[in-house]
Protein backbone atom coordinates (compact mmCIF):
# COMPACT_ATOMS: atom_id res chain seq x y z
CA UNK A 1 0.00 0.00 0.00
CA UNK A 2 1.53 3.18 -0.96
CA UNK A 3 0.18 5.99 1.40
CA UNK A 4 2.64 9.10 0.11
CA UNK A 5 4.42 10.18 -3.13
CA UNK A 6 5.95 12.72 -4.59
CA UNK A 7 4.46 14.01 -8.53
CA UNK A 8 5.93 16.54 -11.02
CA UNK A 9 3.11 18.74 -12.15
CA UNK A 10 2.87 20.61 -15.62
CA UNK A 11 0.17 22.69 -17.10
CA UNK A 12 -0.43 23.22 -20.39
CA UNK A 13 0.73 26.22 -22.19
CA UNK A 14 -1.64 28.61 -23.82
CA UNK A 15 -1.96 28.87 -27.30
CA UNK A 16 -0.89 32.00 -29.60
CA UNK A 17 -3.15 34.61 -31.09
CA UNK A 18 -3.46 34.59 -34.92
CA UNK A 19 -2.76 37.52 -37.29
CA UNK A 20 -5.28 37.75 -40.39
CA UNK A 21 -7.51 40.16 -42.23
CA UNK A 22 -10.69 39.80 -43.73
CA UNK A 23 -10.56 39.72 -47.34
CA UNK A 24 -13.89 41.29 -49.15
CA UNK A 25 -14.43 41.82 -52.80
CA UNK A 26 -13.64 45.65 -52.75
CA UNK A 27 -11.80 45.37 -48.72
CA UNK A 28 -8.87 43.27 -49.71
CA UNK A 29 -7.66 43.84 -46.35
CA UNK A 30 -11.05 44.04 -44.70
CA UNK A 31 -9.99 44.46 -41.24
CA UNK A 32 -8.08 42.45 -38.54
CA UNK A 33 -9.76 39.09 -37.39
CA UNK A 34 -7.07 37.16 -36.27
CA UNK A 35 -8.58 34.61 -33.02
CA UNK A 36 -6.95 34.50 -29.83
CA UNK A 37 -5.19 31.18 -28.54
CA UNK A 38 -6.86 29.23 -26.43
CA UNK A 39 -6.26 28.57 -22.44
CA UNK A 40 -3.71 26.15 -21.68
CA UNK A 41 -5.18 22.89 -19.70
CA UNK A 42 -5.94 22.87 -15.91
CA UNK A 43 -4.89 20.06 -13.44
CA UNK A 44 -7.73 18.92 -11.41
CA UNK A 45 -7.62 16.39 -8.50
CA UNK A 46 -10.90 14.38 -8.25
CA UNK A 47 -12.01 12.22 -5.05
CA UNK A 48 -12.81 8.96 -6.01
CA UNK A 49 -14.33 6.72 -3.53
CA UNK A 50 -13.22 3.27 -4.96
CA UNK A 51 -9.10 3.92 -4.94
CA UNK A 52 -7.67 3.33 -1.38
CA UNK A 53 -3.80 4.34 -1.97
CA UNK A 54 -1.30 5.79 -4.30
CA UNK A 55 -0.14 2.77 -5.89
CA UNK A 56 -0.95 3.89 -9.16
CA UNK A 57 1.52 6.95 -9.24
CA UNK A 58 5.37 6.34 -9.66
CA UNK A 59 7.50 8.21 -7.62
CA UNK A 60 8.60 11.55 -9.00
CA UNK A 61 5.70 10.83 -12.20
CA UNK A 62 5.54 14.09 -14.66
CA UNK A 63 2.02 14.43 -15.48
CA UNK A 64 0.86 17.25 -17.81
CA UNK A 65 -2.40 18.91 -18.82
CA UNK A 66 -2.90 19.72 -22.54
CA UNK A 67 -1.60 23.09 -24.51
CA UNK A 68 -3.96 25.08 -25.80
CA UNK A 69 -4.81 25.79 -29.89
CA UNK A 70 -3.07 28.45 -31.68
CA UNK A 71 -5.97 31.28 -33.38
CA UNK A 72 -6.89 31.51 -36.58
CA UNK A 73 -8.36 33.62 -39.26
CA UNK A 74 -12.14 34.61 -39.53
CA UNK A 75 -11.95 35.27 -35.59
CA UNK A 76 -11.36 31.39 -34.80
CA UNK A 77 -10.30 31.05 -31.33
CA UNK A 78 -8.00 28.65 -30.46
CA UNK A 79 -9.55 25.09 -28.62
CA UNK A 80 -8.72 25.35 -24.45
CA UNK A 81 -6.07 22.54 -23.55
CA UNK A 82 -7.57 19.24 -22.28
CA UNK A 83 -7.61 19.07 -18.53
CA UNK A 84 -5.84 16.86 -16.25
CA UNK A 85 -8.42 14.84 -14.22
CA UNK A 86 -6.06 13.25 -11.39
CA UNK A 87 -8.19 10.87 -9.77
CA UNK A 88 -7.29 10.50 -5.45
CA UNK A 89 -8.29 8.77 -2.29
CA UNK A 90 -11.26 10.81 -0.31
CA UNK A 91 -9.17 12.82 2.15
CA UNK A 92 -6.37 13.19 0.56
CA UNK A 93 -3.63 16.15 1.65
CA UNK A 94 -1.93 17.93 -1.37
CA UNK A 95 1.27 19.94 -0.25
CA UNK A 96 2.08 22.11 -2.79
CA UNK A 97 6.45 22.64 -2.98
CA UNK A 98 6.45 22.15 0.99
CA UNK A 99 4.16 25.33 2.02
CA UNK A 100 0.28 25.57 0.54
CA UNK A 101 -1.80 22.60 1.78
CA UNK A 102 -5.12 21.30 0.08
CA UNK A 103 -7.38 18.40 1.22
CA UNK A 104 -8.94 16.84 -1.86
CA UNK A 105 -12.64 15.97 0.15
CA UNK A 106 -15.71 15.41 -1.53
CA UNK A 107 -15.51 17.90 -4.43
CA UNK A 108 -13.17 18.30 -7.46
CA UNK A 109 -10.58 20.90 -6.75
CA UNK A 110 -8.43 23.06 -10.11
CA UNK A 111 -5.38 22.95 -8.32
CA UNK A 112 -3.75 24.53 -11.40
CA UNK A 113 -4.20 26.95 -13.99
CA UNK A 114 -3.18 26.46 -17.67
CA UNK A 115 -1.38 29.28 -19.60
CA UNK A 116 -3.77 31.84 -20.55
CA UNK A 117 -4.20 31.90 -24.26
CA UNK A 118 -2.23 34.74 -26.46
CA UNK A 119 -4.47 37.91 -28.04
CA UNK A 120 -5.28 37.81 -31.85
CA UNK A 121 -4.01 40.67 -34.11
CA UNK A 122 -8.24 42.25 -33.79
CA UNK A 123 -7.44 43.00 -30.66
CA UNK A 124 -4.78 45.35 -31.31
CA UNK A 125 -7.08 47.71 -33.39
CA UNK A 126 -7.55 50.85 -32.47
CA UNK A 127 -8.20 55.01 -34.02
CA UNK A 128 -4.74 54.48 -34.43
CA UNK A 129 -3.91 51.95 -35.86
CA UNK A 130 -6.34 50.21 -38.12
CA UNK A 131 -4.68 47.32 -39.40
CA UNK A 132 -2.26 46.15 -36.69
CA UNK A 133 0.32 43.05 -37.52
CA UNK A 134 0.83 42.58 -33.86
CA UNK A 135 -0.43 39.38 -31.69
CA UNK A 136 0.56 38.11 -28.50
CA UNK A 137 2.32 34.76 -27.85
CA UNK A 138 0.35 32.00 -25.43
CA UNK A 139 0.82 32.41 -21.43
CA UNK A 140 3.18 29.60 -20.15
CA UNK A 141 2.64 27.14 -18.32
CA UNK A 142 3.28 26.22 -14.82
CA UNK A 143 5.43 23.22 -13.17
CA UNK A 144 4.82 22.38 -9.74
CA UNK A 145 6.30 19.77 -7.68
CA UNK A 146 3.32 18.61 -5.03
CA UNK A 147 3.40 15.77 -2.35
CA UNK A 148 -0.09 13.37 -1.64
CA UNK A 149 -0.45 11.71 1.59
CA UNK A 150 -3.34 9.77 2.57
CA UNK A 151 -5.08 11.10 5.77
CA UNK A 152 -8.53 8.63 5.24
CA UNK A 153 -6.67 5.08 6.61
CA UNK A 154 -8.78 2.74 7.49
CA UNK A 155 -10.46 2.29 10.83
CA UNK A 156 -9.61 -1.49 10.84
CA UNK A 157 -6.79 -3.73 10.64
CA UNK A 158 -6.14 -7.38 9.95
CA UNK A 159 -3.15 -8.99 10.83
CA UNK A 160 -1.17 -12.21 12.00
CA UNK A 161 1.21 -14.82 11.24
CA UNK A 162 1.91 -16.12 8.09
CA UNK A 163 -0.90 -19.07 6.99
CA UNK A 164 -2.98 -17.80 9.55
CA UNK A 165 -6.53 -16.97 7.65
CA UNK A 166 -6.01 -13.39 7.61
CA UNK A 167 -6.75 -13.38 4.29
CA UNK A 168 -9.48 -16.05 4.77
CA UNK A 169 -11.35 -13.64 7.08
CA UNK A 170 -10.59 -10.60 4.75
CA UNK A 171 -12.59 -12.55 1.94
CA UNK A 172 -15.27 -13.01 4.24
CA UNK A 173 -15.55 -10.05 5.17
CA UNK A 174 -15.66 -7.99 2.14
CA UNK A 175 -16.29 -10.27 -0.78
CA UNK A 176 -12.77 -9.62 -2.15
CA UNK A 177 -11.92 -12.00 -3.22
CA UNK A 178 -8.32 -11.79 -2.63
CA UNK A 179 -5.52 -14.51 -3.04
CA UNK A 180 -5.86 -16.97 -0.72
CA UNK A 181 -3.03 -20.49 -0.67
CA UNK A 182 -1.82 -22.80 2.57
CA UNK A 183 1.38 -21.42 2.15
CA UNK A 184 3.50 -18.73 4.15
CA UNK A 185 4.02 -15.52 2.68
CA UNK A 186 0.48 -15.49 0.05
CA UNK A 187 -0.24 -11.66 1.11
CA UNK A 188 3.01 -9.51 0.33
CA UNK A 189 1.46 -5.91 0.21
CA UNK A 190 -1.55 -4.46 2.27
CA UNK A 191 -4.96 -5.32 1.04
CA UNK A 192 -7.46 -2.62 1.72
CA UNK A 193 -11.20 -3.50 1.42
CA UNK A 194 -14.73 -2.20 2.34
CA UNK A 195 -17.18 -3.85 5.14
CA UNK A 196 -20.06 -3.21 3.74
CA UNK A 197 -23.41 -2.85 5.54
CA UNK A 198 -26.87 -1.66 5.76
CA UNK A 199 -25.97 1.24 7.59
CA UNK A 200 -22.53 2.38 6.53
CA UNK A 201 -19.12 1.11 5.21
CA UNK A 202 -16.29 0.53 7.34
CA UNK A 203 -12.51 0.69 5.32
CA UNK A 204 -10.38 -2.58 6.53
CA UNK A 205 -6.81 -3.30 6.07
CA UNK A 206 -4.78 -6.83 5.87
CA UNK A 207 -1.64 -6.17 7.16
CA UNK A 208 1.58 -8.72 5.39
CA UNK A 209 2.56 -11.61 7.66
CA UNK A 210 3.36 -10.80 10.82
CA UNK A 211 6.76 -12.08 12.57
CA UNK A 212 7.57 -9.28 14.42
CA UNK A 213 7.44 -5.78 14.60
CA UNK A 214 10.50 -5.09 13.16
CA UNK A 215 9.55 -7.00 10.30
CA UNK A 216 6.40 -5.15 9.71
CA UNK A 217 7.81 -1.91 11.05
CA UNK A 218 7.16 -0.16 7.30
CA UNK A 219 3.67 -0.69 7.85
CA UNK A 220 3.12 1.27 11.46
CA UNK A 221 1.56 4.21 10.17
CA UNK A 222 -0.84 2.21 8.94
CA UNK A 223 -2.00 1.24 12.75
CA UNK A 224 -1.36 4.81 13.87
CA UNK A 225 -5.22 5.21 13.95
CA UNK A 226 -6.91 2.01 13.85
CA UNK A 227 -10.03 1.22 15.86
CA UNK A 228 -10.20 -2.18 16.22
CA UNK A 229 -7.04 -4.51 15.37
CA UNK A 230 -8.45 -8.34 14.40
CA UNK A 231 -5.75 -10.61 15.78
CA UNK A 232 -5.59 -13.93 13.56
CA UNK A 233 -3.88 -16.99 15.31
CA UNK A 234 -3.73 -20.85 14.56
CA UNK A 235 -5.07 -22.80 17.48
CA UNK A 236 -2.44 -24.88 19.09
CA UNK A 237 -0.47 -25.58 22.45
CA UNK A 238 1.62 -21.80 21.67
CA UNK A 239 -1.76 -19.85 21.00
CA UNK A 240 -1.18 -18.33 24.31
CA UNK A 241 2.33 -17.29 24.25
CA UNK A 242 2.30 -16.48 20.35
CA UNK A 243 -0.81 -14.08 21.15
CA UNK A 244 1.38 -12.53 24.11
CA UNK A 245 4.37 -12.10 22.11
CA UNK A 246 2.28 -10.63 19.25
CA UNK A 247 0.53 -7.46 21.43
CA UNK A 248 4.24 -7.29 22.92
CA UNK A 249 5.47 -6.45 20.17
CA UNK A 250 2.36 -3.74 18.83
CA UNK A 251 2.87 -1.70 22.27
CA UNK A 252 2.26 1.92 21.54
CA UNK A 253 2.11 1.52 17.86
CA UNK A 254 -1.77 1.31 18.32
CA UNK A 255 -4.09 4.03 19.93
CA UNK A 256 -4.54 3.15 23.70
CA UNK A 257 -8.18 2.73 23.28
CA UNK A 258 -7.60 0.31 20.01
CA UNK A 259 -10.52 -2.25 20.62
CA UNK A 260 -8.76 -6.29 19.62
CA UNK A 261 -10.67 -8.97 18.38
CA UNK A 262 -9.08 -12.17 18.05
CA UNK A 263 -9.61 -15.02 15.25
CA UNK A 264 -8.51 -18.51 16.54
CA UNK A 265 -7.77 -20.55 13.09
CA UNK A 266 -8.25 -24.32 12.50
CA UNK A 267 -10.54 -24.38 15.81
CA UNK A 268 -11.04 -27.88 16.91
CA UNK A 269 -14.36 -28.51 19.21
CA UNK A 270 -12.48 -30.72 21.37
CA UNK A 271 -9.98 -28.51 22.53
CA UNK A 272 -10.18 -26.09 24.90
CA UNK A 273 -10.40 -22.25 24.42
CA UNK A 274 -6.80 -20.61 25.33
CA UNK A 275 -6.93 -18.17 28.54
CA UNK A 276 -5.84 -15.09 27.10
CA UNK A 277 -5.71 -11.44 28.12
CA UNK A 278 -9.26 -10.44 26.05
CA UNK A 279 -12.65 -10.01 26.43
CA UNK A 280 -14.60 -13.63 25.33
CA UNK A 281 -16.72 -11.78 23.65
CA UNK A 282 -14.11 -11.02 21.01
CA UNK A 283 -12.80 -14.34 20.13
CA UNK A 284 -13.92 -15.73 17.57
CA UNK A 285 -12.80 -19.43 16.30
CA UNK A 286 -12.33 -20.94 12.72
CA UNK A 287 -14.15 -24.43 12.82
CA UNK A 288 -14.09 -26.46 9.59
CA UNK A 289 -12.99 -23.30 7.46
CA UNK A 290 -16.68 -21.28 9.40
CA UNK A 291 -17.05 -18.75 11.29
CA UNK A 292 -20.55 -16.57 12.70
CA UNK A 293 -19.30 -13.89 9.74
CA UNK A 294 -22.69 -11.94 10.47
CA UNK A 295 -21.47 -11.41 14.58
CA UNK A 296 -18.28 -10.29 13.16
CA UNK A 297 -19.50 -7.30 11.27
CA UNK A 298 -21.73 -6.73 13.94
CA UNK A 299 -18.88 -6.61 16.44
CA UNK A 300 -16.45 -4.47 13.77
CA UNK A 301 -19.16 -1.98 13.21
CA UNK A 302 -20.28 -1.73 17.17
CA UNK A 303 -16.17 -0.92 18.06
CA UNK A 304 -15.48 1.15 15.52
CA UNK A 305 -18.69 3.50 16.15
CA UNK A 306 -18.03 6.34 17.83
CA UNK A 307 -17.77 9.67 17.76
CA UNK A 308 -16.77 11.07 14.30
CA UNK A 309 -13.20 12.62 13.34
CA UNK A 310 -13.50 16.05 12.68
CA UNK A 311 -12.67 16.55 9.21
CA UNK A 312 -11.30 19.49 7.04
CA UNK A 313 -13.69 21.67 5.13
CA UNK A 314 -14.50 21.02 1.99
CA UNK A 315 -13.03 22.65 -0.86
CA UNK A 316 -14.47 23.34 -4.37
CA UNK A 317 -11.37 25.75 -6.32
CA UNK A 318 -8.27 26.38 -5.21
CA UNK A 319 -6.09 27.95 -7.56
CA UNK A 320 -2.51 27.72 -6.44
CA UNK A 321 -1.34 29.55 -10.15
CA UNK A 322 -2.88 32.18 -11.72
CA UNK A 323 -1.76 33.34 -14.87
CA UNK A 324 -1.03 36.86 -14.96
CA UNK A 325 -4.54 38.92 -16.15
CA UNK A 326 -2.59 41.97 -18.31
CA UNK A 327 -4.44 44.86 -17.99
CA UNK A 328 -2.27 48.22 -19.49
CA UNK A 329 1.74 48.18 -19.50
CA UNK A 330 3.69 47.64 -16.05
CA UNK A 331 5.89 50.54 -15.58
CA UNK A 332 9.02 49.81 -18.15
CA UNK A 333 10.94 47.20 -16.27
CA UNK A 334 14.65 46.26 -17.99
CA UNK A 335 17.95 45.80 -17.26
CA UNK A 336 21.09 47.63 -19.23
CA UNK A 337 24.29 46.52 -19.66
CA UNK A 338 27.16 45.59 -22.19
CA UNK A 339 24.87 47.00 -24.99
CA UNK A 340 22.22 44.53 -24.30
CA UNK A 341 18.87 45.84 -22.87
CA UNK A 342 16.65 42.76 -21.39
CA UNK A 343 12.84 43.17 -20.87
CA UNK A 344 11.39 41.69 -18.32
CA UNK A 345 7.53 43.41 -18.83
CA UNK A 346 5.69 39.62 -19.90
CA UNK A 347 2.94 41.77 -21.89
CA UNK A 348 5.94 42.99 -24.02
CA UNK A 349 8.07 39.75 -24.28
CA UNK A 350 4.47 38.33 -25.40
CA UNK A 351 3.96 40.41 -27.85
CA UNK A 352 7.11 40.13 -29.25
CA UNK A 353 7.14 36.23 -29.57
CA UNK A 354 3.46 36.24 -31.02
CA UNK A 355 4.43 39.11 -33.62
CA UNK A 356 6.18 38.52 -37.17
CA UNK A 357 8.65 41.34 -36.39
CA UNK A 358 10.68 40.71 -39.33
CA UNK A 359 8.26 42.81 -41.30
CA UNK A 360 8.79 46.90 -41.30
CA UNK A 361 4.98 47.16 -40.69
CA UNK A 362 4.90 45.33 -37.93
CA UNK A 363 8.63 46.71 -36.25
CA UNK A 364 7.05 50.05 -36.40
CA UNK A 365 4.21 49.14 -34.49
CA UNK A 366 6.06 47.81 -32.21
CA UNK A 367 7.77 50.70 -31.58
CA UNK A 368 5.43 52.66 -31.26
CA UNK A 369 3.86 50.31 -28.76
CA UNK A 370 7.17 50.63 -26.88
CA UNK A 371 6.78 54.75 -27.09
CA UNK A 372 3.24 54.79 -25.77
CA UNK A 373 4.37 52.11 -22.83
CA UNK A 374 7.11 54.55 -21.51
CA UNK A 375 10.08 52.12 -22.74
CA UNK A 376 11.84 54.40 -25.06
CA UNK A 377 12.02 57.48 -22.64
CA UNK A 378 13.22 55.38 -20.38
CA UNK A 379 15.81 54.08 -22.15
CA UNK A 380 16.84 57.02 -23.02
CA UNK A 381 17.20 58.27 -19.11
CA UNK A 382 19.29 54.56 -18.70
CA UNK A 383 21.72 55.98 -21.76
CA UNK A 384 20.74 52.95 -24.05
CA UNK A 385 22.26 53.64 -27.01
CA UNK A 386 21.50 53.41 -30.95
CA UNK A 387 22.69 50.08 -32.15
CA UNK A 388 22.38 48.41 -28.59
CA UNK A 389 20.39 44.51 -28.60
CA UNK A 390 17.01 44.61 -26.88
CA UNK A 391 15.91 40.77 -25.82
CA UNK A 392 12.06 39.94 -25.14
CA UNK A 393 12.65 36.79 -23.91
CA UNK A 394 14.21 34.88 -26.53
CA UNK A 395 13.10 37.39 -29.75
CA UNK A 396 16.11 40.31 -30.53
CA UNK A 397 15.42 43.57 -32.25
CA UNK A 398 18.46 46.55 -32.76
CA UNK A 399 17.60 49.61 -30.67
CA UNK A 400 17.38 52.41 -33.32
Amino acid sequence: MKTKVKLILITGDGGDGWVSFRKEKFAPRGGPDGGDGGNGGDIVFRPNRNIWDLRSFEEDQVLKSGDGGNGGKSKKNGKKGEDLIIDVPVNTLIKVSGKETVVINNKYVTLLRGGDGGRGNRTFKNSTNQEPLLAESGGGGVRVGVELEIKDLPEVALFGLSNSGKTYILNKLTNMAAKEADYSFTTTTPNIAEIKSDIENIKIIEIPDFINYKKASKYAHLLADIKVLVVTINHNDNTKEVYEQMMQNITGKTPASCAKILILNRFEETTKEPILDIEQDRVFCVIDGKIDVGKLKSLIAKLTKEPPKETAPSVQEVFIHEPPIIKGFERPNFSYSGGVVEIFDNKLVRIAKGSNLSKPEAQLQFHNLLNKSGYLKAFEDAGVTKGSIIKFGEVEMEFK
